[in-house]
């Protein structure tokens, strides 16, 4: 699976887009954040052999901010269909969309891994023709001073956080994972 398989997920996302009742999350056709619940729900007593993963898009707010907002919607189609084509890969993998930048991968904890860098890969493979040349060569799109230091903000890239402890209640799964991916893209970007 790869680029074309998730292109062909968006022009079908496209026709059944015609009727919004057809799909739970409107824009990417994944299963919205009541579907993600009840999967986690399903899956909690059995995180010995399921792994959950949160996924942030990153860098996409300084995207807007430079190229203006007119692919906006083209670049969470694009992730939303790596996310479901990569996942579609592996029985029993799950994928569902929580936040308009935000995604949850529910799937055998021996596939995450595989599934991250597949849908990894192709996202920054993909993502690559919403840029200008001098930014791609450069591998920033703003710089700016604070303090007296250079910040440099870097290109769109999918952030995963994955849960690794089982104490955490079902409820906050989501928002603890949330937490963290903010954590880490104010570190990475």
């Amino acid at each position: 699976m790869g680029l074309k398989e998730a292109k062909e997920y968006i022009n079908k996302l496209h026709k059944l887009q015609e009727n919004p009742y057809n799909w739970p999350d409107y824009l990417t056709g994944l299963p919205d954040m009541a579907a993600v619940i009840k999967k986690i729900d399903d899956v909690y007593d059995r995180l010995d052999r399921y792994s959950i993963a949160f996924i942030k898009l990153k860098n996409v707010h300084p995207y807007l901010i430079k190229y203006d907002d007119s692919r906006h919607a083209e670049i969470i189609q694009w992730a939303a269909a790596i996310l479901k084509t990569t996942v579609s890969e592996y029985r029993g993998a799950f994928v569902g969309a929580v936040g308009t930048h935000e995604f949850v991968i529910i799937c055998l904890a021996r596939d995450l891994g595989s599934i991250i860098k597949k849908a990894k890969n192709l996202f920054a493979r993909k993502s690559r023709v919403f840029y200008n040349e001098p930014d791609l060569e450069r591998k920033y799109v703003l710089s700016f001073k604070r303090d007296g230091k250079e910040i440099q903000v870097g290109l769109m890239d999918m952030i995963f956080e994955v849960l690794d402890r089982t104490d955490i209640k079902k409820h906050n799964i989501i928002p603890s994972l949330a937490r963290r991916c903010a954590e880490r893209e104010k570190v990475e970007s």
